[in-house]
């Protein structure tokens, strides 16, 4: 058995042939996720508020650099505080309207060797993602004094009211799904060749039953057919008048 191979037009011509379905599922599938992200998925806004880790300077004295140091190794404690049950239930009590569980709505980090604590908050309500951040703010920099016994927590900047939702991404979702649309109707196109083992033309002869090919009998187009016949009544009709 002849091993088969396909040659860089063949898999132009497939694709051809098949561009149809390709454009069809390609739009389909990048209209139904426009869809989908403008008017059934719900907007998510995401607030998000600064935390200063400074470190506590007596009077008359120069920061150095281990008291710097200090203040970036609490950081990783205080990010674990500020998620601690002890910060967010007094939160829950604060905010009025606030969901039940907080820390899914949450997120604390902060850049390496950084003494800046972000927190941000994703809510389908905008003024509420922005009174949770706000608090959090507030309450975790009360109540570190009373934790930790220091005084080296202040609020760098507050939350604002979000005004464009961060979630979800309509262009970046639509361009996904034209994507996938497309690559799924090439294989189908693809499938639809390599499963048809009907044997249509001389090519097909040879490689897959490998006997010569001794004649052909052509194809002839129906509409030659019908000029033919078209011609050949003329013809007669000519000579039926003489």
């Amino acid at each position: 058995m002849k091993e088969e191979t396909i040659s860089l037009g063949e898999l132009l011509s497939i694709l051809m042939r098949s561009k149809g379905t390709i454009i069809s599922l390609t739009v389909i599938a990048a209209l139904i996720s426009f869809l989908v992200s403008s008017f059934i998925v719900q907007p998510t806004y995401e607030a998000s508020t600064q935390v200063l880790v400074a470190p506590k300077q007596s009077e008359g004295t120069m920061l150095d650099n281990s008291q710097i140091q200090s203040s970036v190794t609490l950081v990783n404690t205080y990010r674990v505080i500020i998620q601690s049950p002890a910060i967010l239930e007094q939160v829950q009590r604060n905010v009025n309207g606030s969901p039940m569980n907080i820390s899914q709505l949450i997120s604390v980090n902060s850049e390496q060797s950084s003494q800046v604590i972000n927190i941000k908050v994703q809510h389908t309500n905008p003024v509420m993602a922005t009174d949770i951040a706000n608090e959090i703010g507030k309450v975790f920099s009360s109540e570190v004094p009373e934790l930790m016994n220091v005084d080296n927590v202040k609020v760098l900047s507050a939350a604002s009211v979000p005004m464009n939702p961060v979630k979800p991404n309509i262009l970046l979702n639509t361009a996904i799904a034209a994507v996938l649309g497309f690559m799924l109707g090439v294989a189908w196109a693809f499938l639809k060749v390599v499963l048809d083992r009907r044997i249509k033309t001389e090519q097909d002869v040879e490689s897959v039953l490998e006997l010569p090919v001794l004649g052909s009998i052509p194809v002839i187009d129906r509409s030659e057919v019908r000029t033919s016949r078209k011609s050949a009544m003329e013809v007669k009709g000519e000579r039926a008048h003489v």
